[in-house]
């Protein structure tokens, strides 16, 4: 220094001499070394915590250290916000800083500028300026306002430069601690200062915008550092080279590292900026990745490893992704690149130049580049600690940068293998073993170049050798590395056995446990035999088995031998204290899940390995090993999931199937059992420490929302302390886990007893394999079994799993067994806690913001491709539609899963994927019949699959859509989602068969189509054609791949029977062989079918099989006559229902012998209720066996009793024993006990039916049926119940003649000893104790059927009810009429409303046309299958049912009331009710009048005074009840009734000919009206093709003649009974007794009054075809009204329904009725009726109509009526009978009392609507439809039924009428819908649908007619309801006996004229009086028409007792 300062000395004096360069470098040295001890010392270089990018404000910072060495900064400072460490300088300080000061003054003063020679570069004078400042502030000294310079103003020379080089120091020194410079210069203010000046070094430019831009970073004014940064990263492209100069090497260097850090400031700054943006995240990449690059320029490895760790950092957390792979791949490669180039310059350099610490800093040309890089930037190398990717490990502080380097080579890696670039991925791997030095970091280069030769097929020995030294775990982990990426099967298998074989150690067995299971699984998907691999997985359970821990080692006895492991598998270590460690066998870090599975793409090839003998296995240490011995709950975790897996891999087929199943969940009970038991006392402990009110508190501290905690339940009242386990089934079904036990297992003093995530590693694994037990149980019939474990899984999903919508699905999958086991209450409870079925809010929005976030990932690979092909730096311009879509979708196949998993390690299970439940809660939800919700949860979940190419969910996910497809009818759009699903993943064998079965099903019942069961066929040929093609291939899987086809097989029987019978419905097609070969070749298949899954242990399915087997044999025997071969049908039906009975049996008591039965008895299992089910369908063949055998016994009784006593002694003595053949005495002995066969069946079913109403209700029937059938087997007396009034008293007074002559002639030789009278007394004796019997069995009978009878309609079981009231009129026949009378009632009740119930399901095919619709299919769907699923106790089906009785009309009129026996006496008393029905088989016809008593006056008590005249006689009662029964055959009915179908089509067809004649006359006529007349006379002609048509016309009278003639032989029998009924009663001397003794003069008796009847006629569907208001029984002149009906229950609704309305006046002239009527008036909301007002304005203008309303009658208000009149103008210019002309005239001729508010809509107005018609129809109280075709087809059936018109009283339907142009509209139209809504627009189908709509009456046509036929009964009808009054079943009957009708002139004047000044109560004849006081013409004396067939084809069906009035 001394020299220096003589220098100096010397050059101050005598000049420096233009050496201004040296000058200042020595004041510079000078000061310096005054300076140096008094500068504060250096920061800390404790490494500091990372700064949070997401709020920069409160990010931790580096040290701030001083870039100049001189001018170090005392004290690191974390933020502005904190505390600044001061520094004082020593007074001692001051000549030295004075001195320094005087140095720099001076050579600042020399190079000023004032002398231009004496200007230096500013690169020079920069270290001057520093050190200038530096002193200022130590001296603590301010520094003005012109920075250095005397002008601020002054922009001359160098001074704009200098002012900003001394705003940078002053900013980076102000914070030191030193001194703080006031009014200091801001960085916005330094940054203006950088920008003046024009520099004329760029490289001193470059330096300190670098240096600016870093003392912005550490100022967080992170704007202001990225605006610096880009301007020092602008010299990248200009470049600090000076121009026309020779390029200077370590200028670029510096240059380059100036750049490098820009670049890593800039990308900080970015990172602490990004706050969750990808994007910025992205520019941060982009800026350290140009960083990694600068430094390669520069040469300086460690600026290259700084920025790599940098861009390791920010990468991290998008490494993970399979597209952030693909976006890093290409800079990867390049930063890779520039490792190697500068690591092998480095290490060259290391070996010329000593090893230094620390990087140059900022200012490499100045002397302030001595502090560390890092912490000079502030970056944070500990960032560099993890990697999220391949599980290597970079050391903390960043030092292993070998560890980085293998790191980013396995990102690469990962990156070439997402796109399946192995070659290229084999490259890279290999330079990486050559760049890497010979370090333990290549292993993990080893690792990814042993995983891709693999891949390609290539030997890995080498390879492999290389992790010889690695622990067993890591060479075992390889090892499985390599099978897993293998192709050959035989090398995949090598690398399992030595993965197995490496581990030795017992700290590995868990390790070991897994690869044995991984093995055993990829044996069985391999096609290894079973054996094999099952032996793997027991393997695997003996590991487990041998482990002990500490509970099970303190039970054993102390010293016992342990046992060797063999095969080098170790087995469990001594216990130990505390949870058992890594050496005694403890868990390993899964490896099975996720983390390995990243490069597991494996397409193993079908080869066999060449066998091998392996010895397997070890052995047992404790033989004598119990469950209950087992306490560690990880371990029986693992032996329940080994069972499992055993169980799947053996099969159905396997007998240990069943073993496994209940081994397994033996485990999960005892898993139960060590949770509960251990967590006992520390509950006690827990609750003395008050840790529960801790815990309780601390949630309420979280805010955690009740709804959204899964663990807030309401929880059932709790029995006994907290760790009790549950001991019934009942408690199971509502077990909730405490919160006590809950809190329990998760402390540490549980150990391995808790239920936790210590215990259970693999929760998601473990909930896989319960659901697939659980499924299993279910399947077998073990379903009680499964409440355990439902039980556990729900543990698991609420406190492990911690999933709210997995824990959902739980609860409805309980909700599904607690009701498939009956128990309604514990369902209940489960559905409260699942809740209301809908998408959690806070999943859908996680949902959509993960498919958001991904899709933004993908548009950014696309953008960064197309940027760097394009050298494009923005992305912002890149709009989505300009990108390739292609591109898109590739990455999206390849990319977005990440990884393949091998075919036999199925999907990770690692993560709760909201997908996957949402499609399982959907599957759920369909099963149960909640649609919208599971539709919601599809759609969601298929737009998550579709979005993250989650292919297998999104093939689920379609199948399902399928399935509910098919639930709602969509069934073309079911079959296009299974072949959707089929194209998306070509899925396992389990999963096409799905499809298939369903497309199946879909096909046969899309009913649109005729040929639909057709095509279903085709696909089950072709199905079973690919299956048996598959099942040869894949033997292993024999059990499955058997068992679909036998599903194929025997479906394919069914569908052909379905087939047969469709195309030949009736018993007598049945016989013709073509039909029998089918279905005998259909129920062979169903045969093979059931025998093939019964070999394969598929029980349950081929019960089912076998049960409709037996079925249709049954039915070919009812329709063979043949005697033989109807008992061969027989004995094959009954040997099937049998096999099937002992299958179902042995089921069930497997099932039953598990469980004590007292457990079992308060609920009822599947099983149990599929063995009840076989039960009755085999007693229901029984029954039919014994029915016939009666049958056949009483014909044979019956012979015999007509031979004589001749022919019965020659018999027996000429007769020999028969020779009978094997089927007879099969017969035989099959018939010989089948009545007590029959009640043990039967009475068995009935102890089994455990709270299920509707198999107990068939089994009291068939019990009642077996007792009657034997009632009637033990009745020695031939005739039967129904033929008393039929028996031949002739032939019984011969007999009792015969037997008197023989009592005469052998009386007085009879001895009471001898062998005749013994013999006649015994058999007497035995008659009589026979019919005793008969009687006892007749009395069991009937009362059991009638326990039956009320229990089916108590829960509207109308089949069994129908059934079971036929059977009780059988047991009372004709012994009790009135009785019998009432239950044929029933019983067509029944019939009827299921006849009606199926017509609404037929209107009501497509569920989405109506709400009603929707619940009826809904309903069906969940009875389908009720006797396995039992849902008809389901919450669901309560509120279907709830809601379709309250909201229509249609299903209230299905209901068959408990009372309807009494019903009767509701109705009116004049009604006469006749019931017609057939039974089902129609073998009989049953007829009868029902017993409704009538009272008339009785003969006055002697005691009464005669003379008084008020006197009202006593009444007696009369009853009518008559029952008869006919025999018939169906085919008898079915022949007469197609008769009367042809002939209605024939009369159809002849109406159009007709039709078409006349319009072709018509417009020959119009032709020849213009021709004159001598023209006129030529052209025409006789008309001789109306005389053919007269013919036709006469030959369908004459055919018509001929069917009533054959319906009134068909019905003889019953309707001689009606004629006996209704015959005129005759006055008598009986009849005058009851006339008071005041009128018995004949001058006061008068004419005797007339005896009429209402008749009403009940038939079935098929009589109700036919006219049967023709029968000549029903002529008689005493029916004054005749209507039909369906049943007596319909009926009674229409009756019923009307008395709870508003009641009706009865008189015009009560004014108390008015006033009520008009309130009613005004709350009515107003009508929708154009028109209506208008129409009540004409109220002035009526003739008030005074009409009483006799007693039992009904008005119609006339205001009311609406009509439709030729809606489509279809009829032609030429008709004469125009509808609309019609119905005007009608309207003027009653205009003025009837038809002035009438309102509808006329053809020649518009077509109306739908809409409209459904308006018309409501508000009305009669509706009137006049026109063409048929009714139905201008309303569709499925909008009638949906209809409430209980107020519309009347419906009139003009229709069925042709004309050419309707007809050839109609055909249009009928050819677009389908035969089964065809079938519904017949008229007996429509008045059915009508009524079901609320309407009282209907008057309709049966066939078709004329127009001129619809108009004259449009007048005459209405003539007779409006003019004169009658009601609507007088007015029907005067339909079919017109020529009764009074004649017009006969009428009085016409209800136009002005009425009588009396009010016409004794002129008109509206009131009846007219009729009353006239005399009726006598009929005899007129002889009666011949009726004709127009006259029956208008019939009324409903009330007779309906009046129009005026209201």
């Amino acid at each position: 220094m001394e020299h220096l300062v003589t220098v100096y000395d010397g050059m101050k004096k005598v000049g420096h001499a233009g050496e201004t360069v040296l000058l200042v470098n020595i004041c510079v040295a000078l000061a310096y070394a005054l300076i140096q001890p008094w500068l504060p010392p250096p920061p800390s270089k404790e490494p500091v915590a990372p700064p949070v990018a997401v709020v920069p404000q409160s990010a931790s910072e580096s040290g701030k250290g001083n870039k100049s060495p001189k001018k170090q900064r005392a004290a690191p400072t974390v933020s502005k916000a904190q505390t600044k460490v001061a520094f004082t300088v020593s007074p001692d300080a001051g000549p030295d800083l004075k001195k320094a000061l005087e140095y720099v003054t001076y050579a600042m003063e020399v190079t000023s500028g004032k002398n231009p020679a004496d200007l230096i570069p500013i690169a020079v004078r920069y270290p001057l300026l520093q050190m200038w400042v530096q002193i200022k502030q130590l001296s603590q000294q301010q520094i003005g306002k012109g920075l250095g310079t005397e002008d601020e103003t002054n922009m001359e020379g160098q001074k704009p430069m200098t002012r900003a080089q001394v705003a940078i120091e002053i900013l980076a020194l102000t914070n030191n601690g030193v001194m703080e410079f006031k009014e200091g210069p801001t960085v916005t203010d330094v940054v203006a200062l950088m920008e003046a000046p024009v520099w004329s070094d760029k490289l001193i430019e470059l330096q300190l915008w670098t240096r600016l831009a870093l003392l912005a970073y550490e100022d967080k004014e992170h704007n202001q550092s990225i605006y610096c940064a880009k301007k020092s990263l602008t010299f990248e492209l200009t470049g600090t080279q000076p121009k026309n100069k020779k390029f200077d090497s370590h200028r670029f260097m510096v240059e380059q590292e100036m750049l490098t850090y820009a670049s890593i400031i800039l990308g900080q700054s970015l990172m602490e900026n990004m706050a969750g943006k990808n994007s910025i995240r992205r520019d941060a990449m982009s800026a350290f990745f140009n960083a990694a690059r600068f430094g390669k320029n520069a040469k300086n490895y460690d600026l290259v490893i700084l920025s790599v760790r940098h861009y390791w950092n920010a990468s991290l957390p998008l490494v993970s992704s399979p597209i952030e792979r693909e976006l890093i791949k290409e800079p990867l490669k390049s930063i890779l690149q520039c490792l190697a180039t500068t690591s092998k310059a480095d290490k060259e350099k290391q070996d010329n130049i000593p090893v230094q610490g620390g990087s140059k800093g900022i200012g490499t040309s100045a002397p302030s580049t001595q502090q560390s890089t890092e912490q000079r930037l502030g970056l944070d190398p500990a960032k560099t600690s993890q990697t999220q990717l391949i599980g290597a490990a970079v050391s903390k502080g960043g030092g292993d940068d070998l560890t980085l380097r293998a790191a980013l080579y396995g990102v690469l890696f990962q990156s070439f293998a997402d796109q399946g670039e192995y070659e290229d991925g084999l490259k890279a791997m290999d330079q990486a073993v050559n760049d890497m030095p010979r370090t333990k970091h290549r292993l993990l280069i080893y690792k990814h170049r042993v995983i891709v030769k693999a891949k390609l097929g290539r030997n890995v020995g080498m390879d492999i050798q290389k992790f010889k030294d690695e622990s067993e775990e890591y060479v075992a982990h390889m090892w499985r590395k390599v099978a897993l990426c293998s192709k050959e099967e035989l090398d995949q298998l090598s690398c399992y056995q030595n993965a197995i074989e490496a581990l030795n150690a017992p700290n590995t067995n868990w390790q070991k446990f897994d690869y044995l299971i991984e093995m055993g699984q990829w044996m069985y998907v391999n096609e290894f035999p079973l054996q094999d691999a099952c032996d793997q997985l027991e393997w695997a359970a003996d590991i487990l088995l041998n482990m002990k821990f500490e509970s099970l080692a303190k039970k054993e006895v102390k010293g016992k031998q342990k046992g060797k492991p063999r095969k080098g598998s170790g087995k469990g270590g001594a216990p130990r204290g505390g949870r058992k460690s890594p050496s005694e066998g403890g868990k390993t870090p899964e490896k099975n899940d996720q983390s390995d599975a990243e490069s597991a793409d494996i397409n193993a090839a079908d080869y066999i390995p060449v066998e091998k003998h392996i010895t397997i296995g070890l052995l047992p240490n404790n033989t004598s090993l119990n469950v209950k011995d087992l306490c560690d709950v990880q371990q029986l975790d693992g032996l329940f999931r080994v069972h499992v897996l055993l169980a799947q891999v053996a099969g159905r087929q396997s007998p240990a199937f069943a073993d496994y199943c209940l081994m397994a969940q033996a485990y999960v009970m005892g898993i139960w059992e060590s949770a509960l038991s251990a967590s006992g006392p520390i509950i006690k402990e827990l609750s003395k420490s008050g840790a529960f009110d801790k815990a309780s508190s601390a949630n309420k501290a979280k805010g955690k929302k009740p709804e959204k905690d899964v663990s807030v339940k309401e929880k059932p009242k709790r029995k006994g302390p907290p760790e009790a386990l549950p001991t019934s089934h009942e408690e199971w079904a509502q077990y909730d886990v405490p919160d006590e036990v809950i809190e329990a297992c998760k402390q540490e003093a549980i150990k391995g007893a808790g239920i936790n995530n210590k215990t259970i590693p693999k929760p998601g694994l473990t909930y896989h394999y319960m659901d697939l037990l659980v499924s299993f149980l279910r399947d077998i019939g073990y379903n009680h079994l499964a409440l355990p474990i439902l039980a556990m899984m729900d543990f698991i999903t609420r406190d492990i799993l911690k999933s709210r919508a997995l824990n959902t699905l739980v609860h409805l999958k309980s909700v599904e067994v607690c009701i498939e086991l009956n128990m309604p209450t514990a369902a209940l409870y489960h559905e409260n806690l699942a809740g209301e079925p809908a998408i959690d809010e806070d999943e859908l929005a996680k949902s959509r913001e993960e498919m958001e976030v991904l899709k933004e990932k993908q548009l950014q690979v696309v953008k960064e491709e197309i940027r760097s092909k394009m050298n494009i730096d923005k992305e912002d311009g890149i709009e989505l539609r300009a990108i390739d879509k292609l591109k898109v979708e590739k990455l999206k196949k390849n990319t977005v899963s990440g990884k393949t998993e091998a075919s036999h390690l199925g999907k990770p299970l690692g993560k709760v994927e909201i997908r996957d439940v949402w499609t399982e809660t959907a599957h759920a939800l369909i099963k149960q019949g909640v649609y919208q919700p599971a539709r919601e949860m599809l759609n969601e979940a298929h737009k998550n699959a579709q979005c993250f190419g989650d292919k297998e969910t999104e093939a689920r996910i379609l199948y399902i859509f399928g399935l509910l497809s098919y639930h709602e009818a969509q069934f073309a759009q079911a079959i296009n989602f299974c072949h959707e699903a089929q194209m998306t993943l070509e899925g396992d064998e389990m999963f096409w068969f799905d499809t298939a079965w369903l497309m199946i099903d879909a096909t046969a019942a899309d009913k649109s189509n005729r040929e639909c069961h057709r095509e279903a066929r085709k696909m089950l040929i072709h199905a079973l054609n690919v299956y048996t093609e598959v099942a040869s291939e894949r033997p292993n899987k024999e059990s499955l791949t058997g068992y679909i086809l036998a599903r194929l097989e025997a479906r394919l029987g069914s569908i052909q029977v379905k087939i047969a019978l469709e195309t030949y419905p009736t018993e007598a097609d049945l016989v013709k062989p073509k039909v029998n070969e089918a279905l005998i070749s259909a129920c062979t298949k169903m045969a093979n079918g059931a025998n093939k899954l019964l070999d394969l242990g598929y029980l349950r399915e081929s019960v089912t099989i076998r049960t409709e087997h037996g079925g249709i044999l049954w039915k070919l025997a009812q329709a063979y006559p043949d005697k033989d071969t109807k008992h061969s049908y027989y004995m094959q039906a009954m040997h099937i229902f049998r096999k099937a009975v002992h299958i179902a049996e042995e089921i069930c008591e497997n099932v039953q012998t598990l469980m004590p039965l007292q457990e079992l008895r308060n609920h009822c299992l599947p099983v149990q209720r599929e063995l009840v089910d076989a039960k009755l369908a085999m007693s229901d063949c029984m029954l039919d066996i014994l029915r016939v055998y009666i049958d056949e016994e009483r014909d044979k009784q019956l012979q015999e009793m007509r031979k004589g006593s001749v022919e019965k002694v020659l018999e027996e003595m000429i007769s020999q024993s028969p020779d009978l053949s094997q089927e007879e005495r099969d017969w035989i002995d099959l018939t010989k006990c089948i009545g007590e066969d029959v009640m043990s069946e039967v009475k068995s079913a009935h102890n089994l039916c455990n709270g299920i109403p509707n198999l107990k209700a068939r089994a009291l029937y068939n019990i009642g049926k077996a007792l009657r059938l034997l009632a009637v087997h033990k009745n020695p007396n031939a005739p039967s119940l129904w033929e008393l009034d039929e028996m031949n008293m002739l032939k019984m007074e011969e007999a009792l003649l015969t037997e008197g002559e023989t009592e005469e002639e052998t009386d007085d030789t009879m001895d009471t000893t001898s062998k005749t009278y013994i013999k006649y007394s015994t058999a007497i004796t035995t008659a009589k104790t026979q019919l005793e019997n008969s009687h006892k069995y007749f009395l069991d009978a009937s009362e059991i059927l009638t326990q039956a009878l009320n229990l089916a309609l108590q829960h509207q079981f109308k089949d069994i009810a129908g059934l079971a009231a036929l059977e009780i009129a059988e047991c009372f026949g004709q012994f009790d009429p009135a009785t019998t009378s009432m239950h044929l009632a029933l019983y067509q009740s029944c019939q009827s409303a299921i006849y009606m119930e199926d017509l609404l399901m037929r209107a009501q095919q497509d569920p989405t046309c109506s709400q009603q619709a929707a619940l009826l299919h809904q309903r069906a769907l969940l009875l389908e299958n009720d006797t396995t699923t039992n849902l008809s106790i389901g919450t669901m089906m309560k509120t279907i049912n709830k809601k379709l009785e309250a909201d229509w009309q249609a299903l209230r009129r299905l209901v068959v009331l408990p009372n309807h026996l009494d019903i009767i006496r509701e109705l009116p008393g004049d009604f006469n009710i006749v019931v017609m029905q057939h039974s089902p088989d129609k073998k009989y016809l049953y007829g009868a009048i029902l017993d409704k008593p009538k009272t008339v006056p009785a003969a006055p008590e002697v005691s009464k005074k005669p003379d008084k005249k008020n006197m009202v006689p006593p009444l007696q009662s009369v009853t009518k009840a008559r029952v008869v029964r006919i025999e018939t055959s169906s085919r008898s009915i079915s022949k007469l009734v197609e008769k009367f179908k042809a002939h209605k089509h024939e009369v159809m067809l002849l109406l159009l000919k007709a039709e078409y004649q006349r319009t072709a006359i018509a417009q020959r006529q119009k032709m020849l009206a213009n021709l004159d007349d001598n023209s006129r006379k030529e052209s025409e002609e006789p008309a001789e093709e109306n005389t053919e048509l007269e013919e036709d016309i006469e030959n369908m009278e004459d055919d018509f003649k001929k069917l009533t003639g054959a319906m009134e032989t068909y019905l003889k029998p019953i309707s001689q009974q009606f004629y006996m009924a209704f015959r005129p009663a005759t006055v008598t001397s009986q009849n005058t007794a009851t006339i008071p003794e005041g009128k018995k003069d004949k001058k006061d008796l008068g004419p005797p009054e007339p005896v009429t009847e209402t008749l009403i006629i009940m038939a079935d569907p098929n009589l109700l075809e036919m006219p049967l208001e023709a029968l000549s029984s029903f002529q008689s002149d005493t029916v004054v009204s005749l209507t039909r009906d369906f049943s007596l229950q319909m009926l009674y609704h229409r009756n019923y329904q009307d008395s709870q309305g508003k009641k009706r006046k009865k008189s015009r002239g009560e004014e108390s009725n008015k006033k009520p009527a008009a309130k009613d008036d005004k709350n009515k909301p107003p009508s929708r009726i154009p028109g209506l007002r208008d129409a009540s304005k004409k109220q002035a203008k009526f003739i008030p109509l005074d009409r009483n309303l006799p007693p039992n009658c009904h008005g119609v208000d006339t205001n009311n009526f609406r009509f439709m009149v030729d809606v489509n103008s279809d009829c032609a210019e030429t008709e004469q009978d125009k509808p609309e002309e019609l119905f005007n005239s009608l309207m003027n001729r009653y205009s003025q009392q009837f038809t002035t508010r009438w309102l509808g809509i006329m053809g020649s107005e518009y077509v109306p609507s739908v809409g409209e018609w459904e308006l018309y129809l409501t508000e009305s109280t009669s509706f009137l439809f006049y026109g063409m075709e048929r009714f139905m087809d201008y309303i569709p059936p499925s909008k009638l039924v949906t209809l409430n018109i209980p107020e519309c009283l009347m419906t009139f339907l003009f229709d069925m009428a042709n004309t050419s142009q309707s007809f050839l509209t109609q055909s249009k139209r009928d050819v677009k819908k389908n035969a089964s809504i065809l079938t519904l627009e017949k008229p007996v189908e429509t008045a059915a649908l009508i009524s079901l709509t609320g309407v009282k009456t209907i008057f309709t046509n049966q066939w078709h007619c004329a127009l001129v036929e619809n108009g004259t009964k449009l007048m005459d009808l209405m003539k007779d309801l409006l003019e004169r009054g009658h009601t609507a079943g007088e007015t029907a009957r005067y339909l079919f006996v017109p020529f009764r009708r009074k004649p017009d002139d006969e009428d009085e004047e016409p209800v136009n004229d002005q009425p009588p000044e009396n009010g016409g109560k004794d002129g008109e004849t509206e009131n009846g009086s007219q009729v009353e006081d006239k005399p009726e013409p006598e009929p005899e004396s007129e002889a009666e028409p011949e009726p004709e067939r127009g006259w029956y084809n208008m019939v009324c069906y409903g009330l007779p007792n309906l009046i129009v009035v005026q209201v």
